[in-house]
């Protein structure tokens, strides 16, 4: 059990994680850096970032507890683990200079203006619960053909072994 658990966690913690940066800045971009990174922590604040970790520390540690009942003894534990290390404040520098490194200041300025508009909103409300359909619409389609996956498998494996014989 706890191998499976821990198999779990793992994975959902790789899922859910964005790609760590190592920014190294030269000095005449310090400037430009600097206002990049400031415009992109007033984005994430219009996209209201912090509440979104919250429901994903949430709706990880359910996911936890669903593959595993067990485990609803220590939820706290649980929650406690995802919060330090994917929640929004483990995160918030690193997400920040994801964006920072990857928009302009200009570009972050008018993401910044959508999402202040009720689209953007709406966009802000809606889109971990589009990120969680599509994902479940991805899963259902991967199983119902992971059979074919496992044919195609034996028969290149087959093949394979039987180059190797010759």
């Amino acid at each position: 059990m706890f191998k499976q658990t821990s198999r779990s966690l793992l994975l959902a913690a790789t899922l859910a994680l964005p790609f760590s940066l190592q920014a190294t800045e030269v000095p005449s971009t310090t400037i430009s850096a600097h206002a990049a990174n400031s415009a992109a922590y007033t984005l994430l604040a219009t996209m209201n970032m912090k509440e979104s970790y919250e429901g994903m520390i949430e709706r990880v540690t359910q996911m936890q507890i669903q593959q595993n009942p067990e485990l609803e003894t220590v939820r706290p534990t649980i929650h406690a683990f995802f919060t330090k290390y994917m929640g929004w404040e483990a995160q918030r520098g690193d997400i920040a200079a994801l964006y920072a490194k990857n928009f302009t200041v200009e570009e972050l300025a008018e993401m910044n203006a959508f999402y202040q508009t009720p689209v953007g909103q709406k966009t802000v409300q809606l889109m971990p619960q589009l990120a969680a359909a599509g994902a479940q619409i991805a899963q259902s389609k991967l199983a119902a053909h992971m059979g074919e996956l496992k044919m195609m498998v034996e028969a290149e494996l087959k093949k394979i072994n039987g180059s190797k014989k010759k």
